[in-house]
């Protein structure tokens, strides 16, 4: 608890700014929720894209935590809904205060679709809590920052196979090598229905590998699958300074040695997996991967709070697997971990730490 100190100090200054600025902002929650939200583009086979969705109760546990303290909130369950109401002027003329855009939603299967409500936010000139819209589109391209990364941190060997023209972008796996197929811009485990996207390539792989792409309509990422560990750090960075939460290592089956295993679409969604304190499992390797994380956020500019992904392998190896700017923020998430990690025994306290946080970026924005 000692050595993140700072950490704690500097979230608790968030929270206690957001109890100070409450009577100030509206909360508008725009999230995507199964179930509820409708009219959206889905895949016809394999994993849906409700899969990343919040269910209704996590939804209002967000809501109801954040009226329990004295925040006034608005919610959406469709941003096309969100938008109209601000371009109609709907939500100008009845609501006195700023808002706040508390934003996860991600409808539909067109790509940068994350971008959406973050570029909009920034065009009205409305707060929101993500990065920039080119920040949230990028961080889905696992091939291309891959490529920005490689020469200054451990990524995994990567080759690019395109829908469209049916081929490799450049090169391909040598035969032999142990590799994971998965989507190129898509996050959690949508396109993982099962252990058979790890597989030994051969030649003849191609066909599956074809296969996958055009079942889903989208590039796919052939990656050299990195046994070992799976670690998550959630960061704050407010444009200067990047707060690291203490990283979450993942259990299957009460291991946290997952070898080659990965986090299919069915764990994911139904609870298969536990998350553990790796600090207090691998102090040495958690110092380093944290560090990491604060120089690639700030690379990248990656505001708000975001997520990076690792696995370990048997050598204490961490290799950058997935970027994501926009991590759940559930009581289960990593995020809310970490949190409880520090000594922070709230949920409440995570949602106002992020809302802090957002006001302090508006805050710092405005002065330059």
């Amino acid at each position: 608890m000692e050595k993140f100190l700072q950490e704690r100090n500097v979230l608790q200054q968030y929270i206690d700014l957001a109890y100070e600025n409450m009577e100030k902002y509206l909360v508008v929650i725009v999230g995507n929720v199964t179930g509820i939200t409708q009219k959206y583009d889905d895949y016809t086979a394999g994993s849906s894209i409700t899969d990343e969705y919040y269910t209704l109760s996590q939804y209002n546990r967000i809501s109801s935590s954040l009226q329990k303290l004295g925040f006034s909130t608005l919610c959406y369950f469709d941003e096309m809904d969100f938008i109209y109401d601000i371009l109609t002027y709907r939500i100008r003329n009845n609501y006195p205060q700023k808002f706040i855009v508390l934003n996860f939603a991600q409808k539909g299967l067109v790509r940068g679709r994350k971008s959406l409500i973050p570029v909009f936010c920034d065009m009205n000139n409305i707060i929101h809590t993500n990065s920039n819209g080119f920040a949230c589109s990028f961080a889905r391209e696992k091939y291309y920052w891959g490529l920005c990364l490689q020469n200054f941190y451990n990524i995994p060997n990567g080759w690019l196979y395109d829908n469209l023209t049916n081929s490799w972008v450049a090169g391909k796996p040598v035969e032999g090598t142990k590799v994971i197929a998965k989507l190129c811009n898509q996050s959690s485990s949508i396109g993982l229905e099962s252990q058979e996207a790890v597989f030994v390539y051969k030649n003849t792989s191609d066909k599956k590998i074809k296969s996958i792409a055009n079942n889903y309509h989208q590039p796919v990422l052939v990656q050299e699958c990195i046994s070992g560990k799976e670690v998550e750090v959630p960061v704050f960075f407010d444009g200067e300074t990047a707060i690291c939460l203490p990283p979450s290592g993942i259990k299957i089956m009460n291991d946290c040695n997952l070898n080659d295993q990965i986090l299919t679409s069915d764990i994911r969604c139904h609870g298969g997996f536990t998350l553990f304190n790796f600090d207090r499992h691998c102090p040495e390797v958690s110092l380093d991967i944290r560090s990491q994380t604060a120089k690639i956020v700030k690379l990248f500019n990656l505001q708000g709070i975001c997520r990076i992904d690792y696995r370990i392998n048997a050598m204490d190896e961490a290799y950058v697997m997935d970027i994501n700017c926009n991590p759940h923020l559930t009581e289960t998430s990593s995020v809310h971990n970490g949190f409880r990690y520090l000594g922070f025994k709230e949920y409440s306290e995570t949602l106002l730490a992020l809302l802090g946080h957002t006001i302090k970026r508006s805050e710092a924005s405005s002065l330059k």
